[in-house]
């Protein structure tokens, strides 16, 4: 029985590492592939054909290119803000500078990086990134009540008050440095937080 629990084990495991093996070859194949074509042209054969697996592997892991597009993106911009901040981050001015100076300068560098057919795929994932981290963030100091705005509404309208900036900011010659832009935007959230919150939101100094 031992013998046979063992095997199993090892079965799952092949498995696994078959799985994430895949998922990578098909991340790398669309990757590559948006660098020589329109994203609308794009096909699931390209796909599979580029990752050299078949379409019942790409379907074991997504429904569609949109989806698999929406994993890549959000996965990039997770792992941009996990090198950014610190383990510890919470909802704190340090914490917000961080992520809005992080959000400019990524949005500022994803007008030459990302073909033009991949952008309104990418500014929806970003700003639905930002809005649950607020989310998570404001969770853990929202200890009663007494806020007179509900957590949802405040994480959305400062993660699109970065993310609206951060658009306006991609599209034109901001004279504006990104410092100044990102104490902008941090004082309008920080000021806003403090009239809205019952004594004002923990936000600790920088």
């Amino acid at each position: 029985m031992k013998g046979e629990g063992r095997q199993v084990n090892n079965q799952i495991k092949s498995t696994d590492r078959r799985a994430k093996r895949s998922l990578l070859l098909l991340k790398q194949a669309f990757i590559a592939l948006v660098k020589e074509k329109r994203f609308e042209s794009i096909t699931i054969q390209d796909i599979t054909e580029r990752a050299d697996v078949n379409r019942s592997t790409f379907y074991a892991h997504f429904p569609d290119k949109y989806a698999l597009l929406d994993s890549i993106i959000r996965e990039h911009f997770q792992d941009l803000l996990a090198s950014k901040l610190p383990l510890d981050a919470a909802w704190e001015k340090k914490s917000l500078y961080v992520v809005i100076q992080a959000v400019l300068e990524h949005f500022t560098a994803s007008r030459y990086c990302h073909p033009e057919s991949i952008h309104p795929f990418f500014e929806k994932a970003v700003q639905e990134e930002l809005f649950s981290l607020f989310q998570n963030w404001l969770k853990q100091v929202a200890t009663n009540n007494e806020w007179r705005i509900p957590i949802d509404t405040i994480a959305l309208m400062a993660s699109w008050a970065i993310f609206g900036v951060a658009i306006d900011c991609s599209r034109k010659k901001n004279k504006a440095s990104v410092k100044e832009i990102s104490d902008q935007i941090l004082a309008v959230i920080v000021e806003g937080m403090d009239r809205l919150t019952p004594g004002g939101l923990p936000m600790a100094d920088e």
